[in-house]
């Protein structure tokens, strides 16, 4: 467990202030050491160039002056030439002249000789390129060795090879070490104490603020700081105040909030165990409205699908009404004129009676069509969508809209026929208004029937331009309806998605298609049961 600052003996109040001295020093140490590791090397690199630059200078003008005097062997002239630079500048410790032929010459300050070459030879490389730079004698002492390779005309001689006194070197990096000293020395006792006075004068009211924080956070709200700055210190010490000041109203607020919800709960205490008390009574007068409201609605839905039947036997018994008429127009003419025979007379009579049969027989298809049925059974799909359609078949062909049902004659359906057919009677009836409500040039009305496993998926699916993405999410709450008033009860649907969602455990969904309107039925397939 990590022990707390305090424990240590470490205020809270001088964290921020250690830390801050800390990262000042740190950094003010970090670019001190970061000079250093800087000019030293760049130092280091001039010295040697202004080394590289005097024994570049001492071994062309030995070269020059003693060009003649080397290709005529005249080493008298060499020596003697080499000693007087020697003498004029006191930092060469020795000029070693190497020919290609013959022993090498050695010339310091205190004479001269010749080496042989078992004792001492230039290296390959010198009597081609230039080579310099600090060597490490034998002895231990270093010096500053310039090589050089000697020609004439293009042609190699030999090589020059000179040594330089380091001792001025050193002396210069010893000087630039203690000069740097004393500059990190004089940035530590003058910026230091800079940076812990502005450490100081940072931290100080920061901690001023921490500790009335740390008051406040104890519930005491009187705290406030008092910080005559202007700068954002002085701006956070004001803001300090003021969110105390809100602190403490807000605290004022909350309890007279506390008292208002208090005498609330009470009164509302007091209106429970009053609710509770007539709480029967209440549940029941709300079923009973249910009741009545649902009863009202069933009403509603059937007086709508009568309504569609009676239209739909109109359109039914319209043309055999028109030929009815017909033939009594004809018995007359033919009676008239004398023409009408007991043979034409059975022919129209016969023709009457099929007439007449045919609209008795419209009517019993619609009797048993809205036949109550009070049991779930398993009904065949397809003949219970045919009813359907030819209940509408007059409707549509009166208004052109051509059907087409695409169906498995097997299929089967588990639930009470009739209020199956109610649906496909609302939901055919719902695509018929849509329809002639958009007056498409070429209507259509297409019913599909699949199986998907376990269930059925039934579309119902029309060309009249879709139902407005605004209402589409209303169209199966009850009393909605898009058609003028007196035209539409708003029941239909929702009547038609009661029975399928309710009674037939499956589910009515609706959505719009590139050019109408599609209904889905999901239910149970019998076989499924």
């Amino acid at each position: 467990m990590n022990m707390p600052l305090q424990t240590a003996g470490i205020r809270p109040t001088n964290r921020i202030f250690l830390r801050v001295f800390g990262v000042f020093g740190s950094l003010l140490l970090g670019m001190t050491v970061l000079y250093g590791l800087l000019i030293i090397p760049l130092q280091h690199d001039s010295l040697l160039k202004v080394m590289y630059s005097q024994a570049a200078t001492v071994s062309r003008s030995i070269i020059q002056a003693c060009s003649d005097a080397m290709l005529t062997d005249d080493f008298g002239f060499i020596v003697e030439h080499n000693l007087q630079v020697l003498q004029s500048n006191q930092s060469i410790q020795s000029v070693v002249i190497f020919p290609k032929r013959g022993a090498a010459m050695r010339i310091a300050p205190n004479g001269w000789d010749m080496l042989e070459d078992s004792r001492e030879k230039a290296p390959k490389e010198a009597f081609e390129n230039e080579t310099f730079g600090l060597v490490t004698d034998g002895k231990g002492q270093s010096h500053y060795r310039y090589v050089m390779p000697i020609r004439f005309s293009g042609v190699p001689w030999g090589a020059m090879q000179i040594d330089f006194n380091t001792s001025e070197y050193d002396a210069n990096i010893a000087d630039m070490y203690r000069h740097l000293t004393l500059i990190s020395l004089l940035v530590v006792t003058t910026i230091l104490p800079v940076g812990y006075f502005f450490a100081r004068w940072l931290t100080r009211p920061i901690a001023t603020i921490s500790d009335a924080a740390s008051r406040v956070a104890s519930g005491d709200l009187a705290a406030h700081v008092t910080i005559q700055r202007n700068d954002e210190i002085g701006q956070l010490s004001q803001n300090f105040n003021k969110m105390v000041d809100a602190l403490q109203q807000s605290r004022d607020q909350l309890q007279d909030s506390n008292q208002e919800l208090e005498r609330k709960v009470s009164e509302r205490t007091r209106e429970l165990d009053e609710l509770n008390r007539t709480l029967d009574q209440r549940i029941r007068d709300e079923i009973f409205q249910r009741k009545a409201q649902e009863n009202l609605l069933i009403h509603q839905s059937r007086l709508a699908a009568m309504g569609e039947m009676i239209g739909a036997i109109a359109h039914q018994w319209r043309q055999p009404l028109n030929a009815l008429s017909l033939v009594m127009q004809n018995i007359r003419m033919q009676h008239s004129m004398g023409t009408l025979t007991d043979q034409s007379m059975d022919r129209m009579q016969e023709k009457s009676n099929q007439l007449v049969n045919r609209m008795s027989s419209t009517i019993d298809e619609f009797r048993n069509f809205f036949k109550p049925g009070k049991h779930a059974e398993a009904f065949n799909l397809a003949n219970a969508i045919r009813a359907s359609i030819d209940i509408m078949d007059g409707v549509f062909k009166n208004h052109a809209i051509a059907l087409t049902l695409e169906c498995d004659e097997a299929m089967e359906l588990f639930g009470v026929q009739g209020e199956f057919s109610q649906v496909m009677l609302n939901l055919l009836s719902n695509a018929k208004d849509a329809l002639i409500q958009s007056k498409q040039p070429s209507p259509e009305i297409q019913l599909r029937a699949v199986r998907a496993g376990s269930r059925v998926l039934i579309d119902v699916e029309d060309n009249g331009g879709g139902i407005d993405p605004q209402i589409i999410g209303k169209i199966f709450e009850p009393y909605f309806t898009t058609k003028e008033e007196g035209k539409g009860t708003g029941i239909g649907l929702y009547m038609s998605k009661m029975i399928v969602d309710g009674n037939m455990n499956g589910r009515l969904t609706v959505a719009n298609t590139g050019k109408g309107a599609r209904f889905t039925l999901d239910l149970l397939a019998a076989q499924s049961i």
